[in-house]
């Protein structure tokens, strides 16, 4: 579950145990004690000892990782702490949001909605749209996800991050967008 990824731009992303994912831009590359340009520690663990700006990252010489550099690896990821302000609730409660956008759009999407706005227009108090029904199911849709959205994220909120459960078990709770009946 560990990560650690320095790229060419100079760019850090470490994941922790715990599944807390940050970055660091434009930074000194970590002193590991050993060599590398690029390092990868994740599905696959590698490094490249000199990046070449004319290829892309599959045609680099990579290196596999040894288990010393793998030890400091792990290390560096231990004593990491993420920039301030950066948290399990946060990412979370981000991911979470996200989410709850995607299913929204993909509901309306369904009932053949290019969009919330064209969703609230036709299902407006007093519309004679020939949708209308469709569109305030979607709304009644966006207000079941808000709902169950606002609720969660308070129980993440209000959970010590060393208690928290899997993203998973969080994610799940978000009521899935169903296909319209008719298409």
């Amino acid at each position: 579950m560990n990560m650690l990824i320095y790229c060419e731009n100079g760019n850090l992303t470490i994941r922790k145990p715990n599944g807390l994912e940050y970055s660091f831009e434009n930074t000194d590359k970590p002193e590991l004690g050993f060599e590398y340009d690029v390092l990868v520690y994740d599905d696959i663990e590698v490094k490249i000892l000199k990046w070449d700006n004319d290829k892309q990252f599959d045609d680099q010489e990579k290196i596999n990782l040894i288990d010393s550099e793998i030890d400091a690896i792990e290390t560096y990821i231990s004593n990491s702490a993420p920039p301030e302000g950066v948290s399990l609730q946060n990412q979370y409660s981000g991911n979470l949001q996200q989410m709850a956008e995607g299913y929204i759009v993909d509901q309306a999407d369904s009932y053949g909605f290019s969009g919330t706005m064209d969703v609230i227009g036709a299902g407006r108090e007093g519309s004679n749209h020939p949708m209308r029904s469709d569109a305030r199911r979607v709304l009644e849709y966006y207000d079941a996800v808000w709902n169950v959205y606002l609720n969660v994220v308070n129980e993440i909120r209000n959970t010590r991050e060393d208690t928290l459960q899997d993203f998973e078990t969080y994610s799940s709770q978000l009521p899935s967008p169903q296909k319209a009946l008719i298409d």
